[in-house]
């Protein structure tokens, strides 16, 4: 097999594949001869996709589609054009073989997606199992049915069977992050390197699809079996700092805490962060252990400051709550990046001067925010239901092409000089125009190669001045 990862983006930093790493060990735990193929850093990724064919003549084709598009109105990028042309490029140097696509944008939207690429069939939802059950059917020359997740062409339609969302994530073979991407590579362009300590999220934020890519509920991994990863990544590629990816790392915060203790334990000499951390459930005794283990910094998901949009979002937390959560987490010593969405339902004038009332205070107090433009409507989220009642979507679009919600109460063109004047008086502000910015990827490597501390984004307010000064 033929595994290739279709994920160009490096702005801000680049990603690393760990999800299709992670099917890439259990292809290869199942018995079959596997290789991966990172376009993350190709000129010509299309290009690069079809030599690799060529060369290797795989049996089956797996691509990935990590993003249908980068979420942001204010500088868009949408992904599935060169996703497709990748696609194509593989159906002519591998004819004869079976082309697979997977990915989380699958979760998102596997049918419209499964159509537009013109792949064989296609995995949504957890990878592992599903695709080793797929490649054992083909290869059986067998034609695959009763798969999680999987779909395929039925008679006259497209067959989607929902994915399986198996609890057991343990038994499943250690991921070998470094075995199958290029760790250093990516660290020097200012990645993280990603952990997962469990699956699924609990909360019903109207715009989020975390619901349907891993499903609703908590699948977590024994803290050990993190530890054991943390602990291999910290041998085999020397990393020193490791972000954990979870939809929100501290909830429920018994298993955060348990994970932050087992790591305390075994003192593996890494820093942790997340940019994954919800004000909805912070309690004293886990943000204690998370400073133990190794916490300096995290990535706060507020999105709004005001009770009116946090309702209409169903964040599950007040604006309160917001700031008592700022508070605790600054007396335990851990420095956050604040992140907003402007725009959702119920936002006005008044709103975002109240989430800007409050990043003015965080910034004020040494922390960083970042803010993006609009919302991004995806199929099945209750957002796409509220823009369908609106009028801001019609009934059948695919949404492939990228469609946004932006309040009615709010001007848009208003909006966006009201947030450039704040960036003018805040360097640490950062909004989702500037992550645009060509000389940010050269900033974030250089401070890369100088080996200075991550995250990053501590040296935003550094970063945003030099880029404005060359803008």
């Amino acid at each position: 097999m033929l595994l290739v990862s279709t994920n160009t983006e490096r702005q801000p930093y680049p990603v690393v594949p760990n999800g299709l790493a992670a099917v890439a060990s259990s292809l290869e735990h199942a018995g079959h001869e596997v290789r991966l193929l990172d376009l993350c850093f190709a000129r010509s990724p299309a290009a690069a996709a079809g030599a690799a064919a060529r060369r290797f003549q795989p049996d089956i084709v797996g691509v990935s589609v990590r993003n249908i598009d980068n979420s942001d109105v204010v500088a868009l990028q949408h992904y599935t054009p060169e996703a497709a042309a990748v696609v194509r490029e593989l159906r002519s140097a591998s004819p004869a073989a079976h082309l697979v696509a997977g990915g989380a944008a699958f979760g998102v939207a596997p049918e419209a997606l499964f159509t537009e690429l013109g792949v064989d069939y296609a995995v949504a939802g957890d990878g592992e199992r599903a695709s080793v059950a797929l490649v054992a059917a083909l290869a059986a020359g067998e034609e695959p049915r009763a798969i999680p997740g999987l779909v395929r062409r039925g008679e006259g339609a497209i067959a989607f069977t929902p994915p399986g969302e198996d609890a057991d994530l343990d038994s499943l073979p250690p991921l070998s992050l470094a075995r199958w991407t290029d760790l250093k590579r990516y660290q020097r362009h200012g990645a993280t390197v990603p952990v997962q300590t469990k699956r699924g999220c609990v909360y019903r934020c109207v715009y989020c699809t975390y619901r349907n890519v891993e499903g609703f509920g908590y699948r977590t991994r024994s803290p050990a079996l993190v530890a054991d990863e943390i602990a291999a990544l910290r041998r085999d590629a020397g990393v020193r700092h490791v972000d954990f990816v979870d939809s929100t790392f501290n909830s429920p915060p018994g298993h955060a805490i348990e994970v932050c203790e087992e790591i305390e334990r075994r003192r593996l000499g890494v820093q942790l962060d997340t940019t994954n951390f919800t004000p909805a459930t912070a309690p004293r005794e886990l943000l204690s252990a998370m400073r133990a283990a190794g916490f300096r910094t995290l990535g706060i998901t507020a999105e709004s400051a005001s009770d009116a949009v946090l309702d209409r979002l169903e964040k599950g937390f007040t604006a309160a709550k917001a700031r008592e959560v700022a508070e605790r987490v600054e007396r335990a010593g851990i420095r956050t990046l604040w992140i907003f969405l402007v725009g959702g339902p119920g936002e006005t004038p008044l709103t975002l001067e109240e989430t800007l009332s409050f990043a003015a205070w965080r910034l004020g107090r040494g922390d960083a925010v970042y803010l993006t433009v609009g919302l991004r409507i995806y199929p099945g989220t209750t957002l796409h239901r509220i823009a369908l009642e609106e009028n801001v979507v019609a009934e059948g679009d695919t949404l492939l092409a990228p469609r946004f919600y932006f309040s009615p109460a709010l001007d848009f063109d208003s909006a966006v000089i009201r947030l450039r004047r704040f960036a003018a008086d805040h360097p640490r502000f950062m909004f989702s125009a500037d992550s645009r910015s060509v000389i940010l990827p050269y900033l974030t490597r250089m401070a890369s190669v100088l080996h200075l501390p991550r995250p990053h984004w501590r040296y935003m307010g550094l970063f945003q001045r030099i880029a404005r000064a060359v803008a």
